[in-house]
């Protein structure tokens, strides 16, 4: 029931629209249709120990030379998208690229800081305000003509059902199945497709079950009023390593895409330090450790590049 799916959108985490046209005030505990806070348990936010990594100093030699005089790298992201970037529960800025940025700002021998921002407005700060812009951003064709990206993760849409999978579900059989996913994303966007391939061929539409966060999508599949949950690859990921068992995947990741740091179309070379960084940190085994933690090792990639082809 997939064959005529809907032009996959330019990033599988996208902003809702009243935010995107919104001023430009953080706010770093707000929820947004796009958000979740997944840190209400204090086993819900791995402390990943970063102590390990060094200064390389044929990779850190590689930064601009304002950027070291300063010796702080600073990053815009919307922290509104766990596990990748949210807020943990003393207002601070957390999850899996926070700590991509603390462990590249090591090897490059820099300190690093995250400033809150809306989403649809890091991009075109990045080289002003921002150094560069590690919030989740999926590698495009549309960007490539405005930034600078440099790959450091992959992420798709992956699906979890209830452990055991008691009712028999297929990812790739769900028409009048019952589909937990969160309202304004991607995810709902395709399964309204989906639905009607599932109309045109005589069969009942999907039960779409649409939550505001993605965390209430799982626990109702986990709880049984849902047959599957629906999402970002990461998101599931994250979801089924702190479920105590009570879901686990189920079927591939489909439309797959790689993840880039943003930074400024005016600087090659920084964006070299930034990929030869995350190029150590693959080799070396750091990437695979912090993603392990936020349970989203599926994401590494084994090589960076500057610009890939998305």
């Amino acid at each position: 029931m997939t064959s005529h799916r809907p032009r996959r959108r330019a990033l599988l985490r996208a902003a809702p629209l009243a935010l995107a046209t919104a001023a430009l005030t953080p706010a770093l505990a707000s929820c947004t249709r796009a958000s979740e806070r997944l840190d209400a348990e204090s086993n819900a936010v791995p402390e990943v120990d970063l102590t390990g990594i060094d200064e390389v100093p044929e990779i850190s030699a590689l930064v601009p030379e304002e950027i070291r005089e300063r010796g702080e790298l600073v990053n815009g992201a919307a922290l509104n998208y766990a596990p990748g970037e949210f807020v943990g529960s003393s207002g601070e800025a957390i999850g899996y690229d926070m700590d991509i940025l603390a462990a590249v700002g090591a090897v490059l021998g820099l300190s690093t800081r995250t400033e809150a921002a809306v989403f649809a407005q890091i991009i075109p700060a990045v080289g002003s305000t921002y150094d560069v812009g590690i919030s989740s951003f999926t590698v495009n064709e549309e960007r490539l003509e405005a930034v600078t990206m440099v790959s450091y993760f992959q992420a798709g849409i992956s699906y979890a059902v209830k452990a055991g999978n008691p009712y028999d579900i297929h990812p790739d059989e769900l028409c009048g199945k019952r589909v937990a996913l969160q309202v304004g994303t991607f995810q709902e966007e395709l399964s309204i497709a989906r639905s009607q391939e599932c109309r045109d061929a005589d069969e009942p539409a999907y039960d779409m079950l649409a939550y505001a966060s993605n965390s209430d999508a799982a626990t109702n599949v986990a709880g049984g009023k849902g047959d599957i949950l629906m999402a970002d690859s990461p998101v599931t990921a994250y979801a089924i390593a702190r479920s105590r068992g009570t879901l686990e995947a189920i079927g591939d990741i489909e439309e797959s895409a790689l993840n880039g740091i943003v930074v400024a179309k005016d600087q090659p070379e920084l964006a070299e330090a930034l990929r030869a960084a995350v190029q150590h940190l693959i080799d070396t085994g750091h990437m695979e450790r912090i993603l392990a933690a936020w349970g989203n090792d599926a994401g590494l990639i084994p090589t960076a590049e500057v610009n890939p082809q998305p």
